[in-house]
């Protein structure tokens, strides 16, 4: 069975099979599927596959980690999106560092992805170490990762470790022009992340687009802002 084969059944990826056959056969690690355009790296990520078959992959074929799919996106993007951990993670950015800057149509980073699907704050730290400049980077809409974080009820620390990285994005509209802590609010984000959120931005409590949603939540509006 090719590496592809293994990827798109139900054999399980956790398998040492698996990777004694990387390394049996490190060529296929460079097959590419002609309906979707991706690597068997590609499958991996979007799979979640654990870290050993991330870098069992990436030894195999190296150039896997900066090859983009049929969609033009690049593993990276999938690992960070469907729940990779760390370990595999670092892996795609040591053999491929820039991609943590990689764009898809939509114009979101990885951070941007990591921001709204739950990652743990070790993969927000690593991305924003390998692309610091990624906190302040706006999607097509005009979000920044910290809006994805506000509206997917990201933890509190990864909220306050993009607050950290650029604080500015507190400030800055995204889609429908609404502020960070508006989509917080709205999205009921943990108290904690809304309250980070406030310290970077005090100034948000009086939008008109926030004042009554955060009376709501059971905040007044200090009478000094």
């Amino acid at each position: 069975m090719s590496l592809l084969s293994w990827l798109t059944t139900s054999k399980s990826l956790k398998s040492k099979e698996f990777v004694a056959e990387c390394k049996r056969n490190p060529s296929a690690a460079s097959q590419v599927d002609p309906s979707t355009g991706n690597l068997p790296l590609h499958f991996a990520c979007c799979a979640a596959a654990p870290a050993t078959v991330v870098t069992a992959l990436i030894k195999a074929y190296p150039d896997g980690a900066r090859a983009r799919d049929g969609d033009g996106n690049l593993p990276i993007m999938g690992a960070v999106a469907n729940g990779c951990v760390l370990d595999a993670i670092g892996a795609l950015l040591a053999a491929h560092p820039d991609g943590a800057q990689a764009l898809d149509a939509e114009q979101h980073t990885p951070l941007h992805s990591a921001a709204c699907n739950g990652q743990s704050l070790d993969v927000v730290e690593a991305l924003l170490k390998a692309f610091p400049a990624g906190a302040a980077a706006v999607d097509a809409e005009g979000n920044t990762p910290l809006h994805f974080a506000a509206a997917c009820r990201a933890s509190p620390a990864v909220v306050r470790a993009l607050i950290a990285a650029h604080p500015e994005a507190a400030k800055l509209r995204g889609k429908m022009g609404r502020l960070p802590l508006s989509l917080a609010l709205l999205c009921e984000a943990p108290p904690a992340a809304i309250e980070a959120i406030v310290e970077a931005f005090p100034a948000a409590v009086r939008d008109p687009c926030v004042t009554a949603d955060y009376r709501n939540h059971g905040h007044g509006v200090p009478r000094d802002m």
